[in-house]
């Protein structure tokens, strides 16, 4: 047996003898390079002309002599991300806040407030009724816009000089909508308690009610914005 296997180690470096350097070489997985290092065969070495194309790629120092600071990255700041809508909704898309209940209150308040004087007679809104509706405030590409629509009914007392009652009735306020409050309708209903006497100045006072309920819903959307 140790006769056969000194025969078969005399075969192959006979078999090497019949190869090249490099053929030898590339049999045995490694291979030199143009500057005369040894090494991997599957190293693959880069041409002048490829060398060339990418330029020099070994670390640098940064040159800091110059005493000039880096530029910074800016931030954003708070109010202008604040702007485009809550920390989800970065993108700007379409974002509404239910306001209903501090708009229904509010409106309500602005309504009973509306109060004007005539000649000899005033007018006061004594209640607000069957209010029904909805508001928001919908943000859209860091834009607001104010959303609300509104029915209801008021009551009025029209009372003399002397404070007595002369006359009362209620009007209804149909359409109270962020879109038509230019066109804003105000439907004066029949006198609930007629007038006896003065029944045009009366009348007068109930057209000023008009006029002056008309500004309170203005006054309400004024409030709207400012607070949200």
């Amino acid at each position: 047996k140790a006769r056969e296997a000194a025969k078969a180690a005399e075969s192959d470096s006979s078999d090497d003898d019949g190869l090249t350097e490099k053929e030898v070489a590339m049999l045995r997985g490694y291979k030199k390079t143009s500057d005369g290092r040894t090494t991997s065969y599957f190293n693959r070495e880069l041409s002048e002309e490829q060398k060339a194309m990418i330029g020099d790629i070994a670390p640098q120092r940064l040159d800091t002599s110059s005493g000039q600071a880096p530029t910074p990255v800016p931030i954003p700041s708070p109010g202008a991300e604040a702007a485009k809508g809550s920390a989800w909704n970065q993108a700007g898309t379409w974002e509404e806040k239910d306001t209903t209940e501090w708009c229904t209150e509010r409106l309500k308040s602005h309504l009973r407030s509306a109060t004007v004087t005539s000649t000899s007679h005033t007018a006061n809104v004594t209640e607000v009724k069957d209010m029904t509706g909805d508001a928001s405030v919908a943000t859209t590409s860091g834009k607001k816009r104010y959303i609300f629509d509104y029915h209801c009914k008021v009551k009025y007392d029209i009372l003399d000089e002397g404070d007595d009652v002369v006359a009362s009735g209620a009007m209804k306020l149909p359409d109270i909508n962020s879109g038509s409050l230019e066109e804003l309708e105000i439907e004066v209903l029949g006198w609930k308690k007629a007038p006896k006497e003065d029944t045009s100045d009366a009348t007068e006072c109930r057209n000023a009610l008009v006029d002056e309920i008309r500004k309170s819903v203005y006054s309400f959307v004024g409030d709207f914005n400012a607070q949200y």
